[in-house]
Protein backbone atom coordinates (compact mmCIF):
# COMPACT_ATOMS: atom_id res chain seq x y z
CA UNK A 1 0.00 0.00 0.00
CA UNK A 2 1.12 3.08 -0.53
CA UNK A 3 2.05 5.40 2.53
CA UNK A 4 2.65 8.40 0.75
CA UNK A 5 0.72 11.44 2.66
CA UNK A 6 -2.10 12.59 0.43
CA UNK A 7 -1.62 16.30 -0.38
CA UNK A 8 -5.03 19.01 -0.54
CA UNK A 9 -5.61 19.70 -3.98
CA UNK A 10 -4.02 23.00 -5.31
CA UNK A 11 -6.12 25.85 -5.77
CA UNK A 12 -5.67 25.62 -9.85
CA UNK A 13 -6.93 22.80 -9.66
CA UNK A 14 -10.10 23.36 -7.78
CA UNK A 15 -10.32 26.55 -10.05
CA UNK A 16 -10.23 24.37 -13.25
CA UNK A 17 -12.72 21.82 -11.84
CA UNK A 18 -15.37 24.77 -10.66
CA UNK A 19 -14.85 26.54 -14.33
CA UNK A 20 -15.96 23.34 -15.99
CA UNK A 21 -19.14 22.99 -13.23
CA UNK A 22 -20.25 26.74 -13.83
CA UNK A 23 -19.84 26.33 -18.02
CA UNK A 24 -22.16 22.44 -17.76
CA UNK A 25 -24.69 24.42 -15.68
CA UNK A 26 -24.57 27.70 -18.53
CA UNK A 27 -25.22 24.72 -21.29
CA UNK A 28 -28.11 23.20 -19.05
CA UNK A 29 -29.55 26.79 -18.39
CA UNK A 30 -28.97 27.67 -22.33
CA UNK A 31 -30.88 24.16 -23.11
CA UNK A 32 -33.42 24.67 -20.50
CA UNK A 33 -34.23 28.01 -22.37
CA UNK A 34 -34.42 26.27 -25.84
CA UNK A 35 -36.91 23.57 -24.09
CA UNK A 36 -38.69 26.16 -22.78
CA UNK A 37 -39.33 28.09 -26.19
CA UNK A 38 -39.66 25.05 -28.71
CA UNK A 39 -42.62 23.69 -25.46
CA UNK A 40 -44.57 27.07 -25.76
CA UNK A 41 -44.28 27.17 -29.43
CA UNK A 42 -45.87 23.80 -29.35
CA UNK A 43 -48.91 25.02 -26.82
CA UNK A 44 -49.38 28.35 -29.37
CA UNK A 45 -49.58 25.88 -31.71
CA UNK A 46 -52.16 23.85 -29.94
CA UNK A 47 -54.26 26.62 -29.32
CA UNK A 48 -55.35 27.44 -33.00
CA UNK A 49 -56.15 23.75 -33.47
CA UNK A 50 -57.17 22.46 -29.78
CA UNK A 51 -58.63 25.33 -28.10
CA UNK A 52 -61.45 23.33 -26.78
CA UNK A 53 -58.77 20.26 -25.38
CA UNK A 54 -56.53 23.11 -23.77
CA UNK A 55 -59.35 24.47 -21.58
CA UNK A 56 -60.39 21.17 -20.42
CA UNK A 57 -57.08 20.09 -19.60
CA UNK A 58 -56.23 23.70 -17.90
CA UNK A 59 -59.05 22.72 -15.25
CA UNK A 60 -57.77 19.43 -14.52
CA UNK A 61 -55.28 18.48 -11.52
CA UNK A 62 -51.88 20.23 -12.01
CA UNK A 63 -53.26 21.72 -15.49
CA UNK A 64 -51.52 22.55 -18.18
CA UNK A 65 -47.71 22.07 -16.88
CA UNK A 66 -48.63 18.50 -16.55
CA UNK A 67 -49.05 17.71 -20.36
CA UNK A 68 -46.23 15.72 -21.40
CA UNK A 69 -44.80 17.06 -24.80
CA UNK A 70 -45.55 13.94 -26.62
CA UNK A 71 -49.31 13.82 -25.68
CA UNK A 72 -49.46 17.37 -26.74
CA UNK A 73 -47.80 16.56 -30.32
CA UNK A 74 -49.84 13.59 -31.04
CA UNK A 75 -53.23 15.69 -29.90
CA UNK A 76 -51.78 18.32 -32.85
CA UNK A 77 -51.30 15.59 -35.55
CA UNK A 78 -54.77 13.71 -34.89
CA UNK A 79 -56.89 17.50 -34.81
CA UNK A 80 -54.40 18.12 -38.18
CA UNK A 81 -55.18 15.10 -39.30
CA UNK A 82 -58.91 15.83 -39.21
CA UNK A 83 -59.41 18.36 -41.50
CA UNK A 84 -57.73 16.19 -44.20
CA UNK A 85 -60.87 14.00 -43.48
CA UNK A 86 -63.65 16.64 -43.75
CA UNK A 87 -65.56 15.88 -46.63
CA UNK A 88 -66.25 19.29 -48.23
CA UNK A 89 -66.37 20.77 -51.83
CA UNK A 90 -65.25 24.37 -51.84
CA UNK A 91 -63.87 26.42 -54.62
CA UNK A 92 -60.47 25.64 -55.62
CA UNK A 93 -58.91 28.68 -54.27
CA UNK A 94 -60.45 27.95 -50.76
CA UNK A 95 -58.91 24.34 -50.95
CA UNK A 96 -55.36 25.83 -51.66
CA UNK A 97 -55.88 27.76 -49.08
CA UNK A 98 -56.60 25.15 -46.78
CA UNK A 99 -54.12 22.18 -47.95
CA UNK A 100 -51.58 25.02 -47.37
CA UNK A 101 -52.18 25.72 -44.30
CA UNK A 102 -52.39 22.07 -43.36
CA UNK A 103 -49.12 21.45 -44.98
CA UNK A 104 -47.84 24.57 -42.64
CA UNK A 105 -49.37 23.43 -39.61
CA UNK A 106 -47.70 19.70 -40.33
CA UNK A 107 -44.38 21.15 -40.98
CA UNK A 108 -44.61 23.32 -37.77
CA UNK A 109 -45.73 20.32 -35.53
CA UNK A 110 -42.73 18.33 -36.54
CA UNK A 111 -40.44 21.50 -36.21
CA UNK A 112 -41.05 22.07 -32.78
CA UNK A 113 -41.44 18.73 -31.94
CA UNK A 114 -37.95 17.71 -32.91
CA UNK A 115 -37.11 21.00 -31.62
CA UNK A 116 -38.34 19.67 -27.64
CA UNK A 117 -37.09 16.36 -27.87
CA UNK A 118 -33.35 17.44 -29.09
CA UNK A 119 -33.44 20.07 -25.89
CA UNK A 120 -34.65 17.62 -23.61
CA UNK A 121 -31.78 15.71 -24.40
CA UNK A 122 -29.30 18.52 -24.01
CA UNK A 123 -30.49 19.22 -20.67
CA UNK A 124 -30.58 15.90 -19.33
CA UNK A 125 -26.97 15.21 -20.73
CA UNK A 126 -25.92 18.76 -18.99
CA UNK A 127 -26.92 17.27 -15.42
CA UNK A 128 -25.52 14.35 -16.17
CA UNK A 129 -22.38 15.67 -16.96
CA UNK A 130 -22.50 18.50 -13.78
CA UNK A 131 -23.37 15.39 -11.69
CA UNK A 132 -20.24 13.43 -12.99
CA UNK A 133 -17.82 16.92 -12.33
CA UNK A 134 -18.92 17.09 -8.81
CA UNK A 135 -18.18 13.66 -8.11
CA UNK A 136 -15.07 13.89 -9.52
CA UNK A 137 -14.34 17.08 -7.56
CA UNK A 138 -14.98 15.41 -4.48
CA UNK A 139 -12.65 11.85 -5.19
CA UNK A 140 -9.69 14.32 -6.19
CA UNK A 141 -9.69 15.82 -3.06
CA UNK A 142 -8.41 12.54 -1.68
CA UNK A 143 -5.45 12.55 -4.73
CA UNK A 144 -2.22 13.73 -5.02
CA UNK A 145 -1.77 17.48 -6.86
CA UNK A 146 0.00 16.52 -9.37
CA UNK A 147 -2.23 13.43 -10.42
CA UNK A 148 -5.50 15.65 -10.27
CA UNK A 149 -3.85 18.45 -12.38
CA UNK A 150 -2.67 15.57 -14.84
CA UNK A 151 -6.41 14.33 -14.89
CA UNK A 152 -7.71 18.00 -15.68
CA UNK A 153 -5.29 18.35 -18.23
CA UNK A 154 -6.63 15.46 -20.09
CA UNK A 155 -10.10 16.11 -19.63
CA UNK A 156 -9.81 19.85 -20.66
CA UNK A 157 -7.43 20.15 -23.13
CA UNK A 158 -9.29 19.05 -26.43
CA UNK A 159 -13.04 20.56 -25.73
CA UNK A 160 -13.16 24.74 -26.90
CA UNK A 161 -14.37 27.55 -24.54
CA UNK A 162 -17.46 26.87 -24.24
CA UNK A 163 -17.34 30.01 -21.50
CA UNK A 164 -19.56 32.45 -23.51
CA UNK A 165 -23.15 31.43 -23.84
CA UNK A 166 -24.55 33.31 -26.95
CA UNK A 167 -28.00 35.17 -26.40
CA UNK A 168 -30.78 32.95 -26.89
CA UNK A 169 -31.86 33.25 -30.92
CA UNK A 170 -35.33 34.21 -32.46
CA UNK A 171 -37.23 31.29 -33.58
CA UNK A 172 -36.38 32.07 -37.36
CA UNK A 173 -32.72 32.51 -36.65
CA UNK A 174 -32.33 29.70 -34.49
CA UNK A 175 -30.84 27.27 -37.13
CA UNK A 176 -28.24 29.93 -38.59
CA UNK A 177 -26.96 30.52 -35.64
CA UNK A 178 -26.78 26.98 -33.99
CA UNK A 179 -22.98 25.50 -33.74
CA UNK A 180 -23.41 21.73 -35.79
CA UNK A 181 -22.90 18.94 -33.56
CA UNK A 182 -19.98 16.71 -33.85
CA UNK A 183 -21.88 13.86 -35.65
CA UNK A 184 -22.63 16.11 -38.63
CA UNK A 185 -19.01 17.76 -38.79
CA UNK A 186 -17.56 14.38 -39.12
CA UNK A 187 -20.20 13.59 -42.12
CA UNK A 188 -19.36 16.88 -44.09
CA UNK A 189 -15.51 15.51 -43.49
CA UNK A 190 -16.03 12.20 -44.38
CA UNK A 191 -15.77 10.70 -47.73
CA UNK A 192 -18.80 10.68 -50.16
CA UNK A 193 -20.38 13.22 -47.94
CA UNK A 194 -21.52 15.31 -51.80
CA UNK A 195 -23.30 12.12 -52.73
CA UNK A 196 -24.77 11.54 -49.74
CA UNK A 197 -26.06 14.97 -48.76
CA UNK A 198 -27.39 15.29 -52.63
CA UNK A 199 -29.84 11.67 -51.64
CA UNK A 200 -30.80 14.00 -48.02
CA UNK A 201 -31.85 16.94 -49.51
CA UNK A 202 -33.37 15.51 -52.69
CA UNK A 203 -35.44 13.75 -50.28
CA UNK A 204 -36.09 16.04 -47.78
CA UNK A 205 -36.97 18.75 -50.51
CA UNK A 206 -39.74 16.60 -52.88
CA UNK A 207 -40.33 13.53 -50.88
CA UNK A 208 -39.31 10.80 -53.07
CA UNK A 209 -39.60 7.65 -51.30
CA UNK A 210 -38.72 4.67 -53.70
CA UNK A 211 -35.49 3.88 -54.07
CA UNK A 212 -35.24 3.61 -57.69
CA UNK A 213 -36.99 7.53 -57.99
CA UNK A 214 -33.77 8.41 -55.30
CA UNK A 215 -31.41 6.72 -57.74
CA UNK A 216 -32.51 8.20 -60.69
CA UNK A 217 -32.31 11.42 -59.55
CA UNK A 218 -28.84 10.66 -57.92
CA UNK A 219 -27.41 9.13 -61.18
CA UNK A 220 -28.74 11.72 -63.53
CA UNK A 221 -26.83 14.41 -60.96
CA UNK A 222 -23.24 13.10 -61.39
CA UNK A 223 -24.42 11.73 -64.72
CA UNK A 224 -22.96 7.92 -63.65
CA UNK A 225 -25.12 4.61 -64.95
CA UNK A 226 -27.98 3.34 -63.14
CA UNK A 227 -26.02 0.47 -61.97
CA UNK A 228 -23.23 2.94 -60.33
CA UNK A 229 -21.32 1.53 -57.41
CA UNK A 230 -20.67 4.80 -56.08
CA UNK A 231 -24.20 5.68 -56.00
CA UNK A 232 -24.95 2.33 -54.76
CA UNK A 233 -22.41 2.90 -51.58
CA UNK A 234 -23.60 6.23 -51.36
CA UNK A 235 -27.44 5.42 -50.51
CA UNK A 236 -26.78 1.89 -48.49
CA UNK A 237 -23.74 4.12 -46.20
CA UNK A 238 -26.57 6.52 -45.50
CA UNK A 239 -28.91 3.72 -44.03
CA UNK A 240 -26.02 2.18 -42.25
CA UNK A 241 -25.50 4.86 -40.33
CA UNK A 242 -29.30 5.33 -39.67
CA UNK A 243 -29.81 8.60 -41.94
CA UNK A 244 -32.13 6.48 -43.93
CA UNK A 245 -34.75 3.97 -43.66
CA UNK A 246 -36.00 1.37 -46.28
CA UNK A 247 -38.83 -1.16 -45.93
CA UNK A 248 -40.63 -3.55 -48.61
CA UNK A 249 -43.42 -3.02 -50.01
CA UNK A 250 -46.03 -5.64 -51.35
CA UNK A 251 -46.56 -6.18 -54.79
CA UNK A 252 -47.33 -3.79 -57.49
CA UNK A 253 -45.85 -2.71 -61.24
CA UNK A 254 -43.68 -5.04 -63.27
CA UNK A 255 -40.78 -7.12 -61.41
CA UNK A 256 -39.64 -6.80 -57.94
CA UNK A 257 -41.59 -4.56 -55.62
CA UNK A 258 -39.47 -1.17 -55.16
CA UNK A 259 -37.99 -0.75 -51.34
CA UNK A 260 -39.47 2.15 -49.79
CA UNK A 261 -37.04 5.04 -48.06
CA UNK A 262 -37.91 7.48 -45.64
CA UNK A 263 -35.81 10.02 -43.68
CA UNK A 264 -34.98 8.62 -40.10
CA UNK A 265 -34.42 11.11 -37.50
CA UNK A 266 -30.57 11.54 -38.01
CA UNK A 267 -31.49 11.96 -41.43
CA UNK A 268 -33.87 14.71 -40.81
CA UNK A 269 -31.77 16.11 -38.62
CA UNK A 270 -28.94 16.50 -41.47
CA UNK A 271 -31.50 17.79 -43.68
CA UNK A 272 -32.40 20.77 -41.31
CA UNK A 273 -28.81 21.48 -41.10
CA UNK A 274 -28.00 20.97 -44.91
CA UNK A 275 -30.89 23.58 -45.37
CA UNK A 276 -32.20 25.26 -42.43
CA UNK A 277 -35.95 24.12 -43.39
CA UNK A 278 -38.02 21.01 -42.35
CA UNK A 279 -38.09 17.90 -44.33
CA UNK A 280 -41.01 17.50 -46.55
CA UNK A 281 -43.08 14.34 -45.52
CA UNK A 282 -42.05 10.91 -47.73
CA UNK A 283 -44.67 10.75 -50.34
CA UNK A 284 -45.43 6.97 -49.86
CA UNK A 285 -45.89 7.34 -46.17
CA UNK A 286 -48.43 10.69 -47.18
CA UNK A 287 -51.15 8.98 -49.02
CA UNK A 288 -50.61 5.47 -48.27
CA UNK A 289 -53.75 6.06 -46.14
CA UNK A 290 -55.47 6.94 -49.27
CA UNK A 291 -55.42 3.65 -50.70
CA UNK A 292 -55.92 0.36 -50.44
CA UNK A 293 -52.90 -1.76 -50.93
CA UNK A 294 -49.16 -0.77 -51.48
CA UNK A 295 -49.25 -2.14 -55.42
CA UNK A 296 -52.20 0.75 -55.66
CA UNK A 297 -50.59 3.85 -54.03
CA UNK A 298 -46.93 2.27 -56.30
CA UNK A 299 -49.18 2.60 -59.46
CA UNK A 300 -50.41 5.91 -58.24
CA UNK A 301 -46.73 7.33 -57.78
CA UNK A 302 -45.67 6.21 -60.96
CA UNK A 303 -48.83 7.82 -62.95
CA UNK A 304 -47.83 11.09 -61.04
CA UNK A 305 -44.19 10.86 -62.47
CA UNK A 306 -45.42 9.84 -65.84
CA UNK A 307 -48.61 12.93 -65.67
CA UNK A 308 -45.79 15.80 -64.26
CA UNK A 309 -43.49 14.41 -67.50
CA UNK A 310 -46.01 15.42 -69.44
CA UNK A 311 -46.39 18.94 -68.16
CA UNK A 312 -49.45 18.32 -65.55
CA UNK A 313 -49.26 19.58 -61.93
CA UNK A 314 -50.16 17.37 -59.55
CA UNK A 315 -52.29 18.63 -56.98
CA UNK A 316 -53.65 15.30 -54.75
CA UNK A 317 -52.63 12.06 -54.74
CA UNK A 318 -56.02 10.63 -53.66
CA UNK A 319 -55.90 12.63 -50.16
CA UNK A 320 -58.83 14.48 -50.67
CA UNK A 321 -62.62 13.80 -50.91
CA UNK A 322 -65.38 16.03 -52.51
CA UNK A 323 -69.19 16.21 -51.73
CA UNK A 324 -71.64 16.41 -54.84
CA UNK A 325 -74.26 18.36 -54.66
CA UNK A 326 -76.97 15.77 -53.72
CA UNK A 327 -74.29 14.19 -50.76
CA UNK A 328 -72.42 11.46 -52.22
CA UNK A 329 -68.45 11.69 -52.61
CA UNK A 330 -66.12 10.66 -54.30
CA UNK A 331 -62.07 10.79 -54.17
CA UNK A 332 -60.02 10.70 -57.19
CA UNK A 333 -56.43 8.85 -57.51
CA UNK A 334 -55.54 11.98 -58.91
CA UNK A 335 -56.48 15.37 -59.01
CA UNK A 336 -54.42 17.30 -61.59
CA UNK A 337 -54.31 20.39 -63.70
CA UNK A 338 -53.14 21.29 -67.17
CA UNK A 339 -53.85 24.33 -68.93
CA UNK A 340 -56.05 26.19 -66.40
CA UNK A 341 -58.48 23.02 -66.35
CA UNK A 342 -58.36 20.14 -63.68
CA UNK A 343 -59.05 16.91 -64.31
CA UNK A 344 -60.09 13.57 -61.88
CA UNK A 345 -57.96 10.86 -62.42
CA UNK A 346 -58.99 7.12 -61.47
CA UNK A 347 -55.96 4.65 -61.37
CA UNK A 348 -56.95 1.08 -61.61
CA UNK A 349 -54.83 -2.25 -61.19
CA UNK A 350 -57.82 -4.73 -61.53
CA UNK A 351 -61.31 -4.68 -62.71
CA UNK A 352 -62.58 -7.14 -60.90
CA UNK A 353 -62.43 -5.82 -57.37
CA UNK A 354 -65.59 -5.00 -55.15
CA UNK A 355 -69.26 -5.75 -55.94
CA UNK A 356 -70.88 -4.26 -58.89
CA UNK A 357 -72.97 -1.40 -57.83
CA UNK A 358 -70.04 -0.68 -55.77
CA UNK A 359 -68.23 -0.66 -59.20
CA UNK A 360 -70.86 1.61 -61.51
CA UNK A 361 -71.50 4.24 -58.43
CA UNK A 362 -67.83 4.81 -58.21
CA UNK A 363 -67.68 5.94 -62.11
CA UNK A 364 -71.27 7.42 -62.03
CA UNK A 365 -69.85 9.55 -58.91
CA UNK A 366 -66.52 9.99 -60.95
CA UNK A 367 -68.14 11.18 -64.11
CA UNK A 368 -70.31 13.57 -62.36
CA UNK A 369 -67.44 15.46 -60.28
CA UNK A 370 -65.61 15.93 -63.52
CA UNK A 371 -68.83 17.42 -65.22
CA UNK A 372 -68.96 14.78 -68.36
CA UNK A 373 -64.82 13.78 -68.01
CA UNK A 374 -63.52 10.77 -67.30
CA UNK A 375 -59.72 9.89 -66.86
CA UNK A 376 -58.78 6.41 -66.28
CA UNK A 377 -55.04 5.48 -65.75
CA UNK A 378 -54.47 1.12 -66.40
CA UNK A 379 -51.62 -0.90 -65.83
CA UNK A 380 -52.07 -2.82 -68.79
CA UNK A 381 -53.05 -2.87 -72.26
CA UNK A 382 -55.68 -5.46 -71.54
CA UNK A 383 -56.71 -3.83 -68.48
CA UNK A 384 -57.86 -0.97 -70.18
CA UNK A 385 -60.70 -2.61 -72.31
CA UNK A 386 -62.31 -4.00 -69.63
CA UNK A 387 -62.36 -1.17 -68.00
CA UNK A 388 -63.86 0.27 -70.97
CA UNK A 389 -66.81 -2.08 -71.06
CA UNK A 390 -67.36 -1.81 -67.66
CA UNK A 391 -67.08 2.25 -67.50
CA UNK A 392 -69.54 1.75 -71.19
CA UNK A 393 -72.05 0.04 -68.54
CA UNK A 394 -71.87 1.76 -65.51
CA UNK A 395 -72.79 5.20 -67.45
CA UNK A 396 -75.84 3.94 -69.59
CA UNK A 397 -78.04 5.37 -66.94
CA UNK A 398 -79.23 8.49 -67.11
CA UNK A 399 -77.64 9.48 -70.56
CA UNK A 400 -74.36 9.72 -69.09
CA UNK A 401 -73.16 7.84 -71.83
CA UNK A 402 -74.04 9.97 -75.02
CA UNK A 403 -72.54 12.77 -72.72
CA UNK A 404 -69.68 11.42 -71.65
CA UNK A 405 -65.67 12.58 -72.33
CA UNK A 406 -63.67 9.11 -71.81
CA UNK A 407 -59.77 9.26 -71.71
CA UNK A 408 -57.98 6.44 -70.88
CA UNK A 409 -54.40 5.50 -70.80
CA UNK A 410 -52.10 2.45 -69.61
CA UNK A 411 -48.65 1.37 -68.67
CA UNK A 412 -48.21 -0.70 -72.08
CA UNK A 413 -48.33 2.29 -74.11
CA UNK A 414 -46.77 4.49 -72.36
CA UNK A 415 -43.43 1.96 -72.13
CA UNK A 416 -44.73 1.62 -76.35
CA UNK A 417 -44.16 5.14 -76.69
CA UNK A 418 -47.87 5.48 -77.96
CA UNK A 419 -49.56 8.78 -78.64
CA UNK A 420 -53.00 9.76 -79.54
CA UNK A 421 -53.16 11.35 -82.99
CA UNK A 422 -53.51 15.18 -80.84
CA UNK A 423 -49.97 14.26 -79.43
CA UNK A 424 -51.58 13.59 -75.76
CA UNK A 425 -50.77 9.94 -73.73
CA UNK A 426 -54.48 9.61 -73.76
CA UNK A 427 -54.43 6.55 -76.41
CA UNK A 428 -58.49 6.12 -76.27
CA UNK A 429 -60.53 8.80 -76.40
CA UNK A 430 -64.46 9.06 -76.86
CA UNK A 431 -65.95 12.10 -77.04
CA UNK A 432 -69.66 12.72 -76.98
Amino acid sequence: MDDTPLRPVSPVTMQVLNGLIESQTKLRDAAEKRWSFARESLFNLARLVAADWLEERQHKKGGLEVVRIEELSQLVFDRVAALYSAHIHPDAEQMRKVLARIDALHQDVEKFTLLANGYKGELNNANLEITRLKIQAEDKKSKPALKVIDAVVRNVAPTPSRDVIPPEPVASEFQASSPEPAWFQEWKAAEGFEKQSFIIRVMGDTGLSLRPEIMKALTDKYQVARTSGAALRAFEHLVDIEFIRTAETEGGLNGRPPQTARLERLGESAYILLTGKQPVRAEFDEIRSAHGSDAHTLLVLKASTILESEGYQILSKGEMAFTLPDGRTTSPDIWAKKNGKELYIEVERDSRKGDTTARESKWQNAFDAGQGYLYVFSETESLQKRLAQEIRHALASEARLERANLYMTNLDAIAANQRHPDGSIWVSQKKP
